[in-house]
């Protein structure tokens, strides 16, 4: 079963665009690709250095993660590059890599800046470099290039945001497994594999939003991301609000099943799930 077919088509009439989309796809490719080495090279120690002095539980982990996220990026680099050559000899497939290619390297220039910002080695954290720019080459990606209404283009903002915000919740988690003794750290033991599935469901429910033909599929994959989301963050924000610390504090943990449910919504209620994807009830 082929869940992802896609449905675009390149025209004569649109060559220039698409001369232009493969030179972009390549800055982007290569752009990212030495960024997230310099960066990694640049700031891994002054970040530990920041956390030792702060006694942050994110030092044990922070060089796993960071290479981690670097590795979505690189792999949204080699993504890019393909696309850049696909676009350059106008073949087809070039349009669904580029977003596959755009989503992995938002996921992966998103959460490096966090542990920037809040230790203050660098502010703004210095992965935006990578972010901002495809942040909007996703909107031009999938507006000009592959005619998607906005509606749909907003939806697939919003999926991104839920897949990056639960892979984070899921790592944060793991900070927390592995920096506290196990009887403090239960609830992130328990919920941070459903995190690191809701995050996947949602990847999937963001690429096939704009590539998927079978849409009924990707309502579905939402919905479970949705629910799994739902189930693991809840729990996951209101132990860490208020009982992991003595005092009663905001946790970023809340966020991701915030937007998840909010997405969820549109999953959930057939009329606006066919309205967005313009499929018929």
């Amino acid at each position: 079963m082929v869940i992802f077919t896609g449905g675009f088509h390149m025209e004569d009439k649109n060559f220039e665009k698409y001369t232009f989309m493969g030179i972009i796809s390549i800055i982007l490719g290569i752009g990212g690709i030495l960024l997230h080495y310099i960066f990694y090279c640049l700031y891994l120690e002054p970040l530990l250095d920041a956390e030792t002095e702060a006694a942050q539980a994110c030092a044990a982990t922070a060089p796993y993660f960071l290479s981690l996220f670097a590795d979505f990026g690189f792999l949204g680099g080699v993504l890019w590059l393909l696309a850049g050559v696909g676009f350059l000899q106008k073949k087809k497939w070039a349009y669904p890599l580029a977003v596959i290619g755009v989503v992995l390297s938002l996921k992966s220039s998103f959460w490096p800046n966090i542990p920037m910002m809040e230790t203050k080695v660098a502010v703004p954290g210095p992965w935006f470099l990578i972010f901002l720019p495809n942040l909007i080459v996703y909107f031009y990606l999938l507006r000009s290039v592959g005619k998607e209404a906005w509606n749909k283009i907003w939806l697939g903002l919003f999926t991104g945001m839920a897949f990056i915000l639960n892979f984070i919740n899921g790592i944060a988690s793991t900070t927390r497994m592995v920096t506290n003794e196990l009887t403090n750290a239960e609830i992130f033991i328990l919920t941070e594999r459903m995190n690191m599935v809701a995050s996947i469901l949602f990847g999937i429910a963001t690429v096939g939003v704009m590539l998927s033909k079978r849409k009924e599929i990707i309502r579905i994959i939402g919905l479970a991301g949705t629910f799994s989301s739902i189930i693991a963050g809840f729990p996951l924000a209101i132990y860490s609000m208020f009982f992991f610390r003595s005092n009663i504090g905001f946790s970023m943990f809340i966020m991701a099943p915030i937007i998840s449910t909010l997405t969820g919504f549109v999953f959930l209620i057939p009329k606006w799930w066919n309205k967005i994807v313009g499929q018929k009830e």
